[in-house]
């Protein structure tokens, strides 16, 4: 069975990490707050969400 859960999410904020703890089974990110890093990052694939926790990590 999913991990996954419907709870409140981020409007517009997407996420199609499914082993992040954050991700709701619509593909939604829940965390309180996310944060973005790499301040030098030209592309997008530069980019990483620092907010990504693994499933089954309490906070």
């Amino acid at each position: 069975m999913s991990e996954k859960r419907r709870i409140e999410s981020n409007p517009g904020v997407g996420c199609d990490v499914t082993n992040c703890k954050y991700n709701t089974i619509d593909c939604r990110c829940s965390a309180a707050k996310i944060s973005v890093q790499n301040e030098n990052a030209c592309t997008k694939g530069e980019t990483y969400c620092s907010t990504f926790c693994p499933r089954g990590i309490s906070d």
